[in-house]
């Protein structure tokens, strides 16, 4: 930049620097005058309200006071230039002076009501609302007559109160806690305020007359007495049980539970070691003897499911054995009468085996679920156990046999399944048939199972090709356990034979 450019800019910046000055004088001086304009009349207004409400009264006292102090060196010669001729004139003049100097100067009396009795009365009104206002207040408690303290609030005893009822064992009921005891309000001054613990504390102090640190008796449950110490009681019912105790017995103890509590008890709740021992003395009491025997350990049975075998049948894999151990315990008798008996532990001697059957659970089908009711038009042995026949669809005994009779001379109670899936139609006893089941196969044909020992299925159930319904037996019109198998086509009966792979 040349020097023809840098005097340019100075020229510009005096410029601009001069003309901001005098416009900012200019606005300093406006502002002024309007303040002038605008505060002068308000100023006045309130020099013209504080004359009038306080500077003439104090104006007018000072004038009394100059006439007063006028007066007064008057008064005192005219008295003194009296006193000379007549002393009894002189203090009769003496004596009315306050009346007259009153009378005289009674605008001082006005200024001093209407300035000094509102002035004083107003610090007077500030120093008491300084000290109220800093004061505590608090509750002054007395309970039953002795001071206790300050406290908050109400809620404070209440709280207290509790504490002390949870802390006095009051076994008889003669103790009890004031429900309103004397409070009144006081100026907190050089006393803390007490929280509920220390409330409760000086209550027990202030009763302490009432209550007595003792041990008492509970006799399931229920309070029979206290003694000042646990040592005393102790020593008490260790010599009633010791009249008891022989070689033949291993302990004896009091047949009731008895527990020992320590606390506060009141002291109408004492009782002395004479009546105690008394107590003591009627309470029934048990011997305990420690013996010890043998005793059998039955086995378990357990139950393995199996897909070696068709479903419902069982077979004992592993047969039971009764363990033994050995028992140590301890008899309980009351008056030499065993009341029973409490096993301390056991010693295994020989160890039970269980005993392991195995259930079966082999499908006959994997195409089908078990209730489905489906029926798959052929049909299956009905008793897995045996296919042996006893007899047949055929004339026998004069009359037409319409079934198989399934028996081996051991079929009581095995397993019948369904020869294929259907709906349960009858599952009920019959004279003839006994307990028997008859399926609808939904296709024209239907299966009975007769003469059954047990039924697994009820009217309505929906069963599947080869489901476990029944067990063999020999209910009804039957010479023996046997399996009646009936197979019926359209409403006739049909030979078995001809539909059923043996």
């Amino acid at each position: 930049m040349d020097q023809q450019t840098t005097k340019q800019w100075l020229e510009t910046a005096y410029k601009v620097c001069f003309v901001v000055g005098v416009r900012s004088i200019r606005c300093l001086k406006a502002l002024v005058r309007f303040t002038r304009l605008l505060w002068v009349p308000i100023a006045y207004t309130l020099h013209r309200a504080l004359d009038w409400l306080l500077v003439r009264h104090f104006r007018s006292l000072r004038d009394e006071c100059h006439r007063i102090f006028r007066d007064y060196h008057t008064a005192k010669s005219h008295v003194s230039e009296t006193a000379l001729a007549d002393h009894g004139r002189a203090v009769r003049q003496l004596l009315a002076m306050p009346i007259l100097a009153v009378r005289r100067h009674r605008g001082v009396v006005r200024v001093l009501g209407n300035v000094v009795l509102p002035v004083s009365a107003t610090v007077v009104l500030v120093f008491t609302l300084q000290y109220w206002t800093g004061a505590s207040f608090a509750l002054a408690l007395e309970y039953q007559g002795t001071p206790i303290g300050y406290i908050a609030d109400e809620g404070v005893y209440a709280g207290a109160a509790t504490i002390v009822r949870g802390t006095v064992i009051n076994a008889d009921d003669s103790f009890t806690v004031e429900q309103a005891p004397d409070m009144r309000i006081e100026v907190l001054k050089d006393a803390s305020v007490l929280g509920e613990q220390e409330v409760s504390d000086r209550i027990l102090q202030a009763v302490g007359g009432e209550l007595t640190q003792a041990a008492g008796l509970y006799v399931d449950s229920v309070f029979r007495g206290a003694l000042p110490t646990r040592d005393i009681l102790q020593e008490l019912m260790g010599s009633v049980l010791s009249a008891h105790k022989t070689d033949k017995v291993d302990g004896v103890d009091f047949f009731s539970r008895t527990e020992i509590v320590e606390g506060l008890y009141p002291s109408s709740s004492l009782t002395t070691a004479e009546q105690m021992v008394t107590y003591l003395h009627s309470l029934t009491v048990k011997t305990m003897r420690n013996i010890q025997y043998t005793e059998t350990i039955p086995y378990k049975t357990v139950y393995q499911e199996t897909t070696m075998l068709p479903l419902g049948y069982e077979s004992v894999q592993q047969k039971g054995k009764n363990g033994k151990q050995r028992v140590y315990a301890q008899e309980i008798l009351v008056n030499g009468v065993k009341k029973y008996e409490t096993v301390l532990s056991t010693e295994v001697i020989q160890a039970a085996v269980d005993r392991v059957v195995l259930i079966g659970a082999q499908k006959y089908s994997d195409s089908t679920q078990l209730g489905d009711g489906k029926a798959t038009g052929t049909f299956i042995w009905p008793l897995p156990y045996t296919k042996q026949i006893s007899s047949y669809f055929a004339n026998r005994w004069g009359s037409m046999h319409g079934a198989i009779d399934i028996a081996n001379g051991s079929t009581n109670g095995k397993p019948i399944i369904a020869s294929d899936g259907g709906t349960v139609m009858e599952a009920e006893y019959h004279s003839s048939w006994g307990n028997y089941v008859l399926i609808d196969h939904g296709n024209g044909f239907k299966t009975r199972y007769a003469h059954c020992s047990k039924l697994e299925v009820k009217v309505g159930d929906k069963v599947a090709q080869g489901q476990y319904i029944a067990k063999v037996g020999n209910t009804g019109y039957s010479t023996g356990p046997h399996l009646h198998f009936e197979v019926i086509k359209n409403g006739v009966l049909v030979d078995p034979l001809k539909y059923v792979q043996r």
